[in-house]
């Protein structure tokens, strides 16, 4: 049986957006710099639309400003540190942000979005900091982008892998 090559080429591009991630840019950055970290969403859950877009913060990211969009409720929220610490401008912190949501859309499956947050880098280079998110869509249906690679595996082998910042040094 002959299948026409324009077939399968159409076959092959509806199956890519199952295949896509949510991803950062950039992926690295110098160690205690502010960095516009865009979250894209390529698609939506198993068809569905987006309608909201969760980004858990790991501890040690002090300060961590979203960027609205229109058409999204934005809800942030906080956590008290362990410990005070001191900002980069002299003021002393006793919380975080710990976590950030978008909420409304909603974003058809079919289209590309983009969720900003300016953000500063821990610190400490050479590590690798995960961002988690958690894509909530229409039918409640929802995608966890949470999982971090173990010990000698690569995070693109991972069906669900979080969003990474490589910290380079200054």
């Amino acid at each position: 049986m002959r299948i026409p090559i324009a077939i399968l080429a159409a076959g092959a591009l509806c199956a890519l957006p199952a295949a896509a991630h949510v991803t950062l840019d950039p992926t690295s950055a110098p160690a205690g710099s502010y960095v516009r970290a865009a979250f894209r969403v390529p698609h939506g859950c198993a068809g569905a639309a987006t309608t909201r877009i969760t980004l858990d913060l790991p501890e040690g990211i002090y300060s961590a400003k979203p960027m609205p969009k229109p058409g999204w409720r934005l809800t942030i929220e906080r956590r008290r540190l362990a410990q005070a610490v001191r900002s980069p401008h002299g003021m002393e912190m006793e919380e975080e942000v710990g976590r950030i949501t978008w909420e409304g859309g909603p974003l058809p499956d079919a289209q590309y979005e983009e969720f900003v947050v300016m953000l500063q880098a821990p610190n400490e280079p050479g590590g690798t900091i995960w961002l988690p998110v958690l894509q909530g869509c229409e039918g409640g249906k929802s995608d966890n982008w949470a999982e971090k690679p173990a010990a000698g595996q690569q995070a693109h082998d991972l069906a669900r892998p979080a969003p990474a910042l490589r910290l380079a040094p200054r």
